[in-house]
């Protein structure tokens, strides 16, 4: 029993986690590695930028991906000229290996080769060419795999009202 109440604690954790990872950014920090993404899925490239010294990022992807849109959003220090970062929302379009290639400079400067650059390798995977035993697999609700009272399982799903409602797993 106290297994299965250790397992209703860090069950919301773990899902609330799953949530947020479907929102997938990469950063400066994936500078020159490999991703894979699902087709159709969504990322986002997120920059460190600061245009008011005339820098700004120069991005371009593949065919395979199509680039929804950019903006600027300045830091919120509130000092001008802080700096902040630049967004692009990418999606995979088709499968295939794909490079999505930034320059960052001023846009009336030539390219001098001592620009800083941004590569990252997308492989765009295609989730409907899986094995047809993987299409039809249906997994069983969370309730009916641990017997969760009706009243929890309805709090479990508002996690800002999970840790309220502790005394459905006899936490006091």
């Amino acid at each position: 029993m106290k297994r299965l109440m250790e397992v209703l604690f860090i069950l919301p954790l773990i899902m609330a986690t799953a949530l947020m990872l479907a929102a997938v950014t990469y950063t400066g920090d994936y500078n020159g590695k490999t991703v894979m993404v699902n087709a159709g899925d969504t990322f986002t490239v997120k920059l460190d930028e600061n245009p008011t010294t005339g820098y700004s990022w120069n991005l371009t992807a593949d065919s395979g991906l199509q680039v929804d849109g950019g903006q600027y959003v300045p830091y919120s220090t509130g000092l001008m000229g802080s700096g902040g970062y630049h967004t692009w929302t990418i999606k995979a379009v088709k499968a295939g290996t794909y490079r999505i290639n930034g320059i960052y400079k001023r846009p009336w400067e030539s390219i001098s080769g001592q620009e800083k650059t941004f590569t990252l390798t997308v492989q765009v995977i295609d989730t409907t060419s899986a094995p047809a035993a993987m299409k039809n697999i249906v997994f069983p609700s969370i309730k009916s795999l641990i017997g969760l009272k009706p009243e929890f399982a309805r709090n479990l799903t508002s996690f800002s009202n999970v840790f309220g409602n502790l005394h459905f797993m006899g936490f006091r």
